[in-house]
């Protein structure tokens, strides 16, 4: 059963552009009309002027110069119509890629980490690729044969009523066969779906991780991977093959031969009585042929539009989940309030993973005042990593458990979190693109500011060494950088909007001591102007907090400087001797 709600997401790229719609349908119309006045003149020729005798040459070259005009029009009207309908056709489906692509940008990450990366991008290529063949190939195809469907049998039944009948009967015979494909083929075109787009999930997964597959010898078992599915979805495309073979074309081929049968033997009755004209009988042979040859291309063209029901389905998905909370919630006389000291204040905090039952962070009560330095320690698995999401806001925590300056951090619009609120993951995203480019990502400032961020991220060195400083490309995930050098483009890129809160996620986990010292002196130099809240492996990296944070198993087990925790049995000593064994 099609639903209204994803024929409304078919309908509404095209019902903005009404207008356009309505010309490109008249000119059809027209186009139509002069494609089936072709037969109709050739039967005026062949039973008032050819078996009559009268060959008169002006009669004879009226008709003929009268034929070649409408078929002319006819081929000038259907490039005409074929082009604007692609035109509509591309830009409906421009208008609702960038609509899908918008909304996976404004996703929650807890949503976001439940899609494999490579269907989410074949949500956005080729299932709204599906909607560009069925706008060009199936709406500018099917209303053109339906028209001409309606102007063939309005003709035959101008002509001979009796005949007209007899031909219409291919109608309700092809409509069933249209039914009975529907009902066969709509599982494959699901199923050929589904599996085109765990194809690109496996190989999205293998060119990412490829230097670890050949590393670890896993090459061939991710083919073998790879090798079934390719095996499954050709089976299946298949079984969509076998059922348009059996009731498209031959069976719709088939009746179009028996009524063609049986109008000759009709006609052939009639000449028994002396009431038949030649002229009659070719026209009508002439347009079923034309009539059989639009149900075969209906039929044909709804496989594209099952599968473009089915890639509506998996984009509606997407649509139908809710964004992020980012509209206005503040009233309108609190727009200008901003995020301005960085105050957090956590009470009672618990959060869980969507679709698990298992509490990440548990119980945790706490103040962090503005500017303060918190590095937060612990095993892995303890919680850390979420925990700066949640603080980040990338994570909805509703209520009162979470307060950022005083208001709950779900109320703050997602706009001025954004500006206040700057993180630095563990694998900076960096795109091939200029290192100015992966500071500013869109956003502009002036060149006394970004020298600024540059001293203070202690980029200005590496920018004088590039070739074409800031202008210099980074190439694919910035592999031209070292990692060292990518964490302190990510601290810059942090930096461009002067947050209220910086929070680092693991960024030394990885790098060379030379860039840990100077992170964390650009770390020391910001103290006081942000509320930095660092998560660390390397302990030695937040030793100097005003206040560390223990977390075990999602709990707060510590919370106080480095020396009083050392004094104390506990976890964070453990943690320490170990990192820095004496």
């Amino acid at each position: 059963m099609i639903s209204r709600r994803r024929l409304k997401l078919l309908w509404q790229p095209l019902a903005a552009r009404r207008g356009a719609v309505m010309r490109a349908m008249l000119i059809l119309v027209a186009a139509t009309a002069l494609d089936v006045l072709g037969p109709w003149l050739t039967q005026r020729y062949l039973d008032d002027h050819l078996i009559a005798g009268n060959l008169a040459p002006e009669a004879l070259m009226a008709l003929l110069g009268l034929y070649v005009i409408t078929q002319l029009g006819a081929a000038a009207g259907r490039y005409l119509q074929q082009l604007r309908f692609a035109r509509l056709a591309l830009a409906s489906v421009r208008d609702l890629r960038e609509r899908v692509f918008t909304h996976l940008l404004h996703l929650p990450l807890a949503k976001l980490d439940t899609i494999a990366a490579g269907e989410l991008v074949a949500r956005v290529t080729n299932d709204t690729e599906s909607l560009k063949e069925l706008y060009v190939g199936v709406l500018a195809t099917l209303v053109g044969n339906v028209v001409l469907l309606i102007g063939i049998l309005s003709a035959m039944a101008l002509m001979d009523g009796t005949l007209a009948l007899i031909a219409m009967a291919l109608i309700p015979l092809a409509i069933g066969m249209i039914w009975l494909y529907q009902r066969f083929s709509g599982r494959a075109a699901r199923e050929v779906r589904q599996l085109r787009a765990l194809q690109n999930a496996r190989i999205a997964e293998a060119i990412g991780g490829m230097s670890v597959l050949q590393a670890s010898h896993q090459t061939e078992r991710f083919n073998q991977r790879y090798h079934l599915l390719n095996v499954a979805q050709y089976r299946a495309r298949m079984r969509t093959v076998r059922v348009s073979g059996l009731l498209l074309r031959s069976a719709i081929d088939l009746m179009a031969m028996l009524i063609t049968l049986t109008l000759v033997a009709v006609f052939g009755l009639r000449e028994l009585g002396g009431g038949a004209e030649l002229g009659v009988l070719y026209a009508f042979i002439a347009w079923l042929g034309r009539i059989s040859e639009p149900l075969i291309e209906i039929t044909q063209r709804l496989q594209v539009f099952q599968s473009a029901l089915v890639a509506a389905g998996r984009l509606e998905e997407v649509l139908d989940q809710p964004r992020e909370v980012s509209p206005m919630t503040l009233k309108t006389s609190d727009a200008s309030e901003s995020i301005a000291s960085g105050h957090y204040r956590l009470d009672h905090l618990e959060f869980r993973h969507t679709g698990t039952d298992n509490i990440t962070l548990s119980d945790i009560t706490l103040t962090i005042d503005s500017g303060e330095f918190i590095g937060v320690v612990g095993p892995t698995g303890s919680g850390k990593s979420t925990l700066l999401d949640l603080l980040s806001g990338q994570r909805p925590v509703q209520g009162e458990q979470l307060m950022l300056d005083g208001r709950p951090l779900s109320d703050w619009p997602a706009s001025q979190r954004a500006h206040a609120i700057a993180i630095v993951p563990q694998e900076p995203f960096i795109r091939a693109t200029s290192l100015r480019d992966n500071l500013l990502l869109g956003r502009e400032i002036d060149a006394e500011r970004l020298n600024g961020v540059l001293e203070k991220a202690h980029l200005a060195p590496l920018v004088a060494s590039l070739p074409l400083g800031l202008e210099t490309l980074l190439g694919e995930r910035g592999l031209s950088l070292s990692t060292g050098e990518r964490q302190l483009l990510a601290l810059g890129r942090a930096l461009i909007t002067t947050p209220r809160v910086l929070l680092l996620d693991e960024a030394t986990a990885s790098i060379d001591s030379h860039t840990e010292a100077l992170l964390q002196q650009a770390l020391h130099e910001l103290r006081g102007e942000v509320t930095l809240i660092v998560v660390a492996h390397r302990l030695a990296t937040v030793r100097d907090a005003d206040r560390l944070l223990v977390l075990e198993q999602g709990r707060v087990t510590q919370l106080g400087t480095h020396n009083a925790l050392m004094a104390t049995p506990g976890l964070y000593r453990r943690l320490w001797q170990e990192d820095i064994p004496h």
